[in-house]
């Protein structure tokens, strides 16, 4: 005798609930082997993203940077901007972008490629952090004019996420900053991003 309608039914039901629910492990199984550091590379391109978008409209109300105007009417176009970003991001703290996680893997990032250097480069890397700038960056600070940019190591870059042209990294101290390029604040700071190379006299 074939199996009643009904039968067939259970049956199919069934199989299905089997199909969906190993469809489900395997995703689950997905999720849970996604790498750290890919996590928290796209957690830190959220955040970067969400900036953005808060900066798109302050920056149309200033105007779009206008490379032919006198080197007055663009920094006063980079001031305005500048205080627009600050009072937009009044609360901004240290950490809304660079985040614990990404914080964590971009300090051993960078510890790493200063340990690869090479002999004569990590005779001289205390000289090079001499150079650095010497002042405590805070999150929504104007970059002190009186301070130059550092020249970012080229090895370095690489190896860290990348930026919108509207942001960079600098170093200061010991410090990885994010910068917005046009407006001269800082977005972010993180501590204990470079390796302690001073030595006690």
């Amino acid at each position: 005798m074939l199996p009643s309608l009904n039968f067939r039914r259970v049956v199919l039901v069934g199989v299905a609930g089997v199909a969906m629910g190993a469809g489900l492990g395997c995703k689950a199984e997905e999720k849970r082997a996604v790498d750290p550091t890919t996590a928290a590379f796209e957690e830190f391109a959220k955040r970067v993203d969400g900036y953005i978008k808060l900066r798109k409209p302050l920056v149309d109300s200033v105007g779009q940077l206008d490379p032919t105007k006198s080197q007055p009417e663009i920094a006063a176009r980079s001031t305005a901007l500048a205080n627009a970003i600050i009072a937009a991001r009044s609360q901004a703290k240290p950490g809304d972008i660079f985040t614990p996680e990404v914080a964590t893997i971009l300090a051993t990032l960078i510890k790493e490629e200063y340990r690869r250097r090479s002999e004569p480069v990590q005779e001289t890397r205390e000289d090079q952090q001499d150079e650095l700038p010497d002042f405590v960056p805070r999150v929504n600070q104007v970059y002190p004019p009186t301070y130059p940019l550092a020249t970012f190591p080229p090895t370095l870059l690489p190896l860290l996420p990348a930026l919108p042209d509207a942001l960079e990294y600098r170093l200061v101290q010991h410090y990885l900053v994010l910068r917005d390029v046009e407006a001269n604040v800082i977005i972010d700071v993180m501590p204990n991003a470079l390796p302690n190379v001073r030595t006690t006299p």
